[in-house]
């Protein structure tokens, strides 16, 4: 019988557990950003109730540290009654399935909520309420038991060590491709015998069909958003998309993959792709490649780079891999035929000028010619700036000389072409675009969030 997915309010299970992390965390702060994020959940669709109490109790936690002028104990004590007899209900109600009504505490108890809560929450309705010092203690262990029994079953939280298991997944596939190449290789020579070519072969057919196997099972078991979290991450790590012999990897200028690198790659993408699809995996593995290549500019200063900056020959080799994508899957002018779309590149590329989103650009307009008029003048602008830059230090590093420096840049007008790209940008783009985003503790309730399913 076919299973339709559930559509939830989060846009991605990432969103989902930073959500759980923000409710449990013991900064205050941070406890108010997950009561915002569900808050926003309620705008979007239907809330699971586990999660409405989780943040009706947190809420209460943070209104009783903040303890706002004029709200009396007694006041404090009728907050946290509601916010426990709401949860108490909403929780056992579920249970609630047969046709004759069955008691809260026959509930309770099927569901294993300490019966403790059901007396309190009668306290709370029929008798005298208890003491605030007992319903603080309440409301923290009914998150505590909301976290056992929701959170840590229901969260799509892949094991602590998914990135190991698809590092060494995809470490077994290529180690037997590469041994497969030599068998085969070896049966071919005319120099060795027969049999052992044979019994060679054997063995790397077999570890061979051992390595797909495992891979496409791990890949099959794998949610859609861990290409995001642990599968890309891993490709673009030396020894992976990256060769770990830098004699096989592009060079710049021309960035060209070598033959024998994209042929090993070809089975693995056509695995990935057929789990996820190519748009979702090739704008996943665009949008990595791009990040570790364009450090963020509003942190680290235009060209300047960060503590893990990449080494030449991996960034040329992340360039090439742009490219081959692109000339693959990409169709100029946003053609329908398209697979990727490239917006995200050039946004990454543009607001975050580096060495390598040069490169990059330079990329886009040989692989699409009709964007190479319009991307002329910001990579012309990165050229003065990174001629600025170089003549900066020569001078800086240089002795004293009364000679004339070789290379003059006016700053002036460096920083009025910097202002007139700016302006480009924001009409490209939209000003507000990553304003709108960065704002205390809104959610962006109006974005359209993915629909994920559930199992």
């Amino acid at each position: 019988m076919l299973k339709f997915p559930k559509v939830v309010p989060w846009a991605s299970t990432e969103e989902y557990m930073a959500a759980a992390d923000c409710l449990y965390s013991s900064d205050i702060s941070e406890r108010k950003r997950g009561v915002a994020i569900v808050k926003a959940w309620r705008a979007r669709g239907r809330v699971p109730v586990a999660i409405e109490a989780t943040a009706s109790l947190a809420e209460m936690c943070v209104a009783d540290h903040e303890q706002r002028h004029g709200v009396t104990i007694c006041q404090l004590q009728h907050m946290y009654a509601m916010a426990l007899i709401r949860f108490v209900n909403s929780i056992v109600d579920l249970e609630q399935k047969g046709v004759y009504a069955q008691s809260v505490a026959m509930l309770a108890g099927r569901i294993g909520m300490p019966a403790w809560f059901v007396e309190l929450r009668h306290a709370g309705t029929h008798e005298q309420l208890p003491s605030l010092a007992t319903l603080r203690s309440a409301c923290a262990q009914a998150l505590l038991w909301l976290r056992d029994y929701y959170w840590s079953k229901q969260v799509r939280r892949l094991p602590a060590d998914t990135m190991i298991q698809v590092r060494a997944g995809i470490a077994e596939y290529l180690s037997a491709s590469e041994a497969r190449q030599k068998a085969v290789a070896l049966v071919a020579s005319r120099s060795a015998k027969h049999s052992a070519n044979s019994s060679v072969l054997a063995a790397a057919e077999t570890a061979m069909e051992s390595a797909t196997t495992a891979l496409t099972t791990l890949v099959a078991r794998l949610h859609a958003d861990a290409v995001r979290l642990y599968v890309v991450p891993v490709l673009i790590e030396s020894g992976f998309l990256v060769p770990s012999e830098k004699r096989l990897r592009a060079k710049f200028p021309d960035c060209n993959l070598p033959v024998a690198l994209v042929e090993a790659w070809c089975a693995p993408f056509a695995m990935f792709t057929a789990s996820w699809g190519e748009t979702l995996f090739y704008e996943e593995l665009l949008a990595a490649m791009v990040s570790a290549l364009t450090p963020d500019s509003s942190e680290l200063g235009i060209f300047e780079s960060g503590d893990g900056a990449l080494s030449t020959s991996h960034a040329a080799t992340l360039v090439a891999w742009i490219r081959w994508i692109l000339e693959s899957h990409y169709v100029p002018s946003g053609g329908k035929a398209s697979t990727v779309s490239i917006e995200d590149l050039l946004e990454g590329c543009l607001r975050n000028p580096s060495y390598y989103s040069r490169s990059v650009l330079r990329v886009v307009s040989d692989v699409d010619p009709a964007l190479k008029r319009d991307l002329k003048p910001f990579v012309e602008y990165m050229g003065k700036a990174l001629a600025a830059l170089v003549a900066e230090e020569a001078k800086a590093s240089a002795p004293p000389t009364n000679s004339k420096p070789l290379l003059t840049v006016s700053l002036k007008a460096l920083q009025e072409e910097e202002a007139l790209m700016q302006r480009r940008l924001d009409q490209l783009f939209g000003a507000g675009r990553e304003a709108s985003q960065t704002e205390s503790m809104d959610v962006d309730v109006s974005a359209k969030p993915a629909a994920t399913a559930t199992s």
